[in-house]
């Protein structure tokens, strides 16, 4: 075979093979997740939960999810700048970005469309060839999220532990212990690009490294914050359907907790196993029923699925690109 008939359909076949797998994995996860919660809520009982959700709840968690992407937006930028990006896009671009970022990642299946969008769009942040760069502090700040959350699950729960949570701190540490590596092997691979050779040398070259530790600490910090602001999502929600018994306190331990489940990797953005980590943790915690603790997992998807429609009306009237 000549060179110009191209390469053999072998490592083609063997990409879609994998991906394959990946996507039947995924699936399946979500499946038996709905499967689960299918066998043990009660249909009307779900339609009831749903219904003790009010207007006014719903517009909370609205407007708590709109909140939190404008200061993801601010954490983005801070992260630019602790990665020594030369060219630091306006915050309002970035809020943008973020809007329309969220928009991908909901109504597209995998969950990270909206990050490589994001990264694409603030390519020129680091110059000609920036998009690696770019796209790995958009990885970064993710963890950062995961990171957050797990230190405001901790913190919490020392300050108000609750009974059928006891697990949450060694699962915390784990977390963190990820996350942790997944920040170190950025900053390890312009080391190894040197000892890596072809393609793969060259990407990792182009990784960017920590200049500023500074505003990368608030990054972190910054993190907290927007954490915070999903369990205020999940209190307006479990507030209304518990007719005010659940705290905001509680919610701040639990509500963190349950979303962490979109970071699992076998299930499409975390549906079904987020309903299942909702049930598992607000039956054993605060005694909700199980068709109660769908209801507010279901609402909460809702109220990010209207902010990510938002996002796709930014997308349709105002988009975002590199050459701003």
């Amino acid at each position: 075979m000549t060179d110009a008939e191209g390469p053999s359909p072998a490592p083609r076949q063997s990409s879609r093979a994998r991906t394959a797998l990946v996507w039947g994995l995924r699936l399946a996860g979500t499946a038996l997740g709905f499967g689960y919660i299918a066998y043990v809520v009660d249909g009307p009982a779900l339609v009831s939960g749903l219904a003790k959700v009010s207007a006014l709840a719903f517009a909370g968690a609205c407007a708590a999810t709109a909140l939190n992407l404008c200061v993801g937006a601010a954490r983005w930028r801070v992260l630019l700048a602790a990665y020594g990006a030369p060219n630091q896009p306006p915050l309002s671009l970035l809020v943008r970005a973020y809007f329309i970022g969220f928009f991908y990642n909901n109504y597209l299946p995998g969950g990270l469309g909206g990050d490589l969008v994001r990264g694409v769009v603030t390519r020129r942040s680091f110059g000609d060839g920036g998009t690696a760069a770019s796209v790995t502090v958009v990885l970064v700040e993710r963890a950062l999220g995961l990171a957050g959350l797990l230190l405001l699950v901790s913190v919490t729960y020392l300050v108000r532990p609750l009974e059928g949570a006891e697990g949450v701190l060694p699962w915390s540490a784990l977390g963190l212990a990820l996350a942790a590596a997944g920040v170190a092997s950025v900053a390890a691979g312009r080391r190894l690009s040197g000892v890596v050779p072809g393609r793969v040398g060259v990407v990792l070259a182009s990784l960017p490294v920590i200049e500023r530790f500074g505003p990368f600490a608030g990054a972190l910090a910054i993190s907290l914050a927007t954490q915070g602001l999903v369990a205020v999502t999940g209190w307006c929600i479990l507030n209304s359907v518990s007719s005010g018994a659940v705290g905001l306190v509680d919610a701040m331990v639990l509500v963190p907790l349950g979303a962490a489940a979109a970071f699992f990797p076998f299930s499409v953005g975390g549906a079904g196993v987020r309903e299942m980590a909702f049930v598992g943790l607000f039956v054993a915690a605060l005694g909700m029923s199980e068709s109660d603790a769908v209801a507010v997992s279901l609402a909460m998807w809702a109220s990010q699925l209207a902010i990510g429609a938002a996002g796709g009306l930014v997308q349709l009237f105002a988009p975002v690109e590199a050459r701003e």
